[in-house]
């Protein structure tokens, strides 16, 4: 008879048993590096999705109407109006540099003769979407409070921005742009002309408010389309987030003199998992009306 050969069951034991050490042993080898690729990996996440929402909030502070930051009592919200156009007009009245719109139907230094606009050194100027019309918006406060007529945060007329309800029209005209104004009342007139003849179309607000949480926050982005007299501790229903994760957050505006460009100073912590990073950036802002 031929002999049958098998495992014994001590052999079995054995090989278990040295099994279960060399899985030890590589376990305990690997386990570092594992650990360290998933911290990593968090990491590079948070920094990632931080970066993009101090991105975006640059991008929008370098499109304001200059000396149009601002922020809550809290901080934590930061508003700006939006340049949608900009360029640079031709009076339409005689002997003076700034703007004034009436329904007078001539006697202005406009191609039409009409009142109620005025001209643009630029051929292909379009005005749709535009909600307000700026000139030499000089930001000036009192406290924490804006300066009506001197400030677009606080209509006035005479003032630095047209009414809420202005519509606007353009056509050709020649190297030219003829710019129309519907006004919601009978005229407006712009308190101060801009030294370099600046003017800049506007077509909403946009702001960004900061919820942090120790268990997590959000960065929220929102638009408005119209003007308030100070900004929000709290954000809009129709606020999206561009961050989430977010434990804390500063935010800090210094608007500079006539001869220093503004900063605006962005701080921004995510945390995640026993993960935490801050990402911190700084936007120089050209508040030359």
């Amino acid at each position: 008879m031929k002999s049958v050969r098998a495992f014994t069951l001590v052999e079995l034991v054995m090989v278990i048993a040295l099994s279960g050490i060399v899985l030890l042993m590589i376990t305990s080898v690997m386990q570092r590096p594992l650990d360290a690729f998933v911290d990593q990996s968090r990491r590079s996440e948070l920094v990632g999705q931080a970066a993009v929402a101090l991105n975006r909030m640059a991008r929008d502070i370098r499109l304001a109407v200059p000396n149009s930051i601002r922020q809550s009592s809290d901080g934590r919200t930061l508003e700006t109006l939006n340049i949608l156009q900009a360029g640079r007009y031709v009076s339409n009245r005689a002997g003076g540099d700034s703007l004034r719109f009436s329904s007078e139907p001539s006697g202005c230094e406009t191609s039409n003769g009409r009142c109620d606009g005025f001209q643009v050194l630029d051929p292909d100027l379009t005005v749709t979407g535009a909600r307000w019309l700026v000139v030499n918006n000089l930001g000036a406060t009192s406290g924490s409070v804006p300066t009506v007529g001197d400030n677009v945060w606080a209509y006035a007329n005479p003032g630095v921005i047209t009414p809420t309800g202005t519509t606007f029209g353009a056509s050709a005209s020649g190297n030219e742009t003829q710019i129309t104004l519907n006004l919601p009342g009978s005229d407006f007139a712009f308190k101060h002309a801009s030294p370099q003849r600046r003017f800049y179309l506007a077509d909403q607000v946009i702001g960004y408010r900061c919820n942090a949480a120790s268990n997590g926050g959000r960065l929220l982005r929102y638009t408005a389309t119209s003007l308030s007299s100070s900004a929000s501790n709290t954000a809009p229903s129709n606020a999206v987030p561009v961050a989430s994760h977010v434990t804390d957050c500063t935010f800090a505006y210094q608007p500079g003199t006539p001869l220093r460009p503004g900063l605006v100073t962005l701080s921004l912590t995510l945390s995640r998992d026993g993960e935490s990073i801050t990402l911190q950036q700084q936007v120089h802002v050209d508040n030359a009306p």
